[in-house]
């Protein structure tokens, strides 16, 4: 999935988005399990990337970051559900170790069953970046699986 995704990714750069989505990987099934005593089930593990917020990703993360998306959504060092999403909704941060800097965690925020437009329900990547470690214990933070480093 990762050279699919890589490929995918190289396709869409720059470009106008056409409202295209990929999926970029799947939640595990210890997330959903997680999910499921926390809240209801999402609808699937799939976890989907759109051309528009492609352009988003590519300002938001370091490129290395940006390949191994794939890899960040199987395998979080953490997930956490929000309690206090912006755009309410359901939403879980996946944490991983950020490659550009030691002291910095990234972050990769994913609606849970997103519905937009004409699109079925999906889990849908809708921010990422990097953010201090302490950010990710505030207590709008319930830990699902994993431990913040």
């Amino acid at each position: 999935l990762s050279a699919e995704w890589r490929r995918w990714r190289a396709l869409r750069s720059g470009r106008k988005p056409a409202g295209e989505a990929f999926e970029a990987g799947a939640l595990s099934l210890a997330v959903v399990d997680a999910l499921r005593h926390r809240l209801a089930s999402p609808a699937s593990a799939q976890v989907v990337v759109d051309d528009e917020r492609l352009a988003r990703l590519e300002r938001e993360l370091d490129g290395a970051d940006l390949d191994r998306l794939p890899e960040v959504i199987a395998n979080p060092e953490a997930v956490l559900l929000d309690t206090q999403a912006p755009e309410g909704g359901t939403w879980a941060h996946l944490v991983f170790a950020a490659s550009p800097a030691e002291r910095e965690a990234g972050k990769v925020a994913v609606r849970l069953d997103f519905e937009e437009g004409d699109r079925p329900a999906a889990n849908a990547v809708r921010s990422a970046g990097y953010v201090e470690a302490y950010n990710l214990r505030e207590r709008r933070y319930v830990r699902l699986v994993g431990e913040v480093r």
